[in-house]
Parts: C-alpha cells; sequence; structure tokens
C-alpha cells in the first residue's frame, strides 16, 4: 500500500465528548469498587457522574456536530431498518454512531440518571442530605 493508499484518521467526537467518556467509566468504576467500604468516595463519584451525564446532555444540544443528538438519534423505524441491514450484510456505514448506537447511548444516559438518581435519593432518606 502506498502512502496515498493509506486509510486517513477521522476524530469524530470532539474533546469534551471523550473527556466525558472517561470521566464516566472512571466514576463508575470507582463508586462501584468504593461500595459502603467508603461512602465519601461513592457519593462524590457518584456526583461526578450526575454532573458529567447532565453535561453531556446540554453538549448534546449545543456541543459540535457529531455530538450533538440530531446528528445521531433516529426513530424506530430506521434503528430496526439499521439493525435489519446489519444482520443481513448490508448495513451502511456511519461517521459518528449508527442508529442502533445512538438509541445505545440514549438509553445508556437514562440508565446513569436512573443510577444516580436512585443513588441521591437514597443518600437524602438515610442520610438527610444531598440536593434531593
Amino acid at each position: 500500500m502506498t502512502e496515498h493508499n493509506e486509510p486517513k484518521s477521522l476524530k469524530v467526537w470532539d474533546p469534551v465528548v471523550r473527556i466525558g467518556h472517561w470521566v464516566i467509566v472512571a466514576g463508575v468504576l470507582t463508586a462501584y469498587i468504593a461500595g459502603d467500604d467508603s461512602e465519601t468516595l461513592h457519593v462524590t463519584a457518584g456526583y461526578i457522574v450526575a454532573g458529567t451525564v447532565l453535561f453531556r446532555i446540554l453538549w448534546g444540544i449545543i456541543g459540535s456536530r457529531h455530538a450533538r443528538f440530531s446528528d445521531f438519534i433516529r426513530g424506530p423505524g430506521a434503528i430496526f431498518s439499521y439493525l435489519k441491514s446489519l444482520f443481513s450484510g448490508k448495513s451502511e456505514r456511519h461517521i459518528g454512531h449508527n442508529p442502533a448506537g445512538g438509541a445505545m447511548i440514549i438509553a445508556l444516559l437514562i440508565s446513569l440518571l436512573g443510577t444516580t438518581g436512585a443513588g441521591m435519593s437514597l443518600y437524602a432518606l438515610e442520610h438527610g442530605k444531598g440536593p434531593l
């Protein structure tokens, strides 16, 4: 392969999205490992995850092209059509998330909000602390 035929590297997601991904990974892992052994660390990690998810939702509205939800959120018809084409081996390539990936991102954000919201609710009930 000559120099001109080598595939070009394309960075799709901006630094805000990339850093946010790793902050969420580190926060979830920290909260999981801390568990009940270090409540302060667990709660702090949970707040960091919640804040990062909320910021990601804002960035999904005002951020760069591929960070915006409008770039990768599709309706159920597009998602099922993509999955059908994927299993038949005829799926289209996408820069950024494909329709199924976009649905997964929404499911993940909702799950993280639900988990952190439940944690904050429990923290409020058990200790009378936190934002709820």
